[in-house]
């Protein structure tokens, strides 16, 4: 299988000119065979240059493009995929994205990750399908077990 290109936007429109989502369009849609949706991302034909190219359209590599474009205005990005949007680990699998690691700053980096989350589905217009839910640490024997409570408490990593 060949690789694709995905530019994160087409020149002259952003993601403000996508017209929204509503309840509605997903239920007469879903009573009209999903005929009736435009299409969300385009399969463009290769440019001669780029400011960035990216190699992979997972998580990290989506992230990266969007991030780049939002916050530093930088727009002619290639992404460029062997199969298709976000179907790596992150598509395949149900991706957790938390804030409990236990090495002093990657608390702090992931709970900034989480915030970025939250709004990410409104900014996109787009379902990215994140949901806040609890994660539970089973320890797998009585050592580990012992050892939790200190490494959480150094951490500031609450136990309910």
């Amino acid at each position: 299988m060949g690789a694709r290109l995905l530019r994160t936007t087409r020149p002259g429109s952003s993601i403000r000119n996508m017209k929204p989502y509503s309840a509605w369009k997903v239920f007469v849609n879903g009573l009209t065979g999903q005929k009736g949706w435009e299409r969300a991302w385009r399969d463009p034909e290769p440019k001669a240059q780029y400011d960035v190219v990216i190699v992979g359209a997972g998580l990290h590599g989506l992230a990266t493009a969007y991030y780049l474009a939002k916050n530093h205005g930088i727009t002619n990005i290639a992404v460029v995929e062997k199969g298709w949007l976000g179907g790596g680990n992150a598509g395949r699998n149900t991706t957790i994205v938390r804030s409990n690691y236990m090495l002093p700053g990657n608390r702090e980096f992931y709970e900034h990750s989480l915030k970025l989350w939250e709004n990410l589905s409104h900014d996109l217009n787009y379902n990215v399908m994140f949901s806040q839910r609890a994660h539970v640490t089973v320890p797998p024997d009585v050592t580990t077990r012992c050892a939790l409570p200190a490494l959480t408490a150094n951490c500031g990593i609450s136990r309910h």
